[in-house]
């Protein structure tokens, strides 16, 4: 029989769980930074001909709006005498703001983090979860009594409180408000 943790070890590896759980629990933070940075450097790259096009294009516009208020200027500077100088005061041809159609790009970007996000809190919930059973198996190593390893068993379960019925209801909504 291996001999039973003595309370110092149990204290010092109760400090090294919370510990080590601290900086797991920190590692996957910057993690999720990393996917985030992941996940935008592989939008620009989807999109980056589009975007290129679109940058040319309105290059483009601007030169040629450009050259419309020259060639209009030009033109009413010709017929200057006819107009009495009334063209003066005209401001010209505007350059047309020209923008992407961001549709489908944020609806990927969305799920991308959607997904990220649902990643990063399956992991740390895993780690909560990894934290309380070492936590609670060195208390209960530690615990000499029925009536003290009683008092956690009164610690619910995920089952006790929400019920698998409570569930199929709660999902059976979900998908009737999906179809409808």
């Amino acid at each position: 029989m291996t001999e039973p943790i003595r309370p110092g070890e149990r204290r010092e590896l109760r400090a090294v769980v919370r510990q080590q759980i601290k900086v797991l629990r920190a590692e996957v933070k910057q993690r999720q930074g990393e996917l985030v940075a992941e996940a935008e450097a592989l939008l620009a790259e989807k999109y980056r001909e589009q975007d290129r096009q679109c940058d040319e294009m309105g290059h483009k516009v601007a030169e040629l709006t450009k050259e419309s208020n020259r060639q209009l200027a030009d033109l009413l500077r010709e017929y200057e005498s006819v107009l009495d100088g009334r063209w003066r005061r005209m401001s010209g041809f505007q350059i047309p703001i020209i923008t992407r159609n961001q549709g489908h790009r944020e609806q990927l970007r969305t799920a991308m983090l959607a997904g990220i996000t649902a990643q990063v809190q399956q992991a740390l919930l895993a780690l909560d979860r990894q934290e309380a059973d070492l936590l609670r198996n060195l208390a209960l190593d530690a615990l000499e009594t029925d009536a003290a390893r009683g008092f956690l068993d009164r610690i619910p379960t995920v089952a006790d409180l929400v019920p698998s019925r409570r569930l199929r209801e709660i999902e059976a909504q979900f998908d009737s408000g999906l179809s409808s």
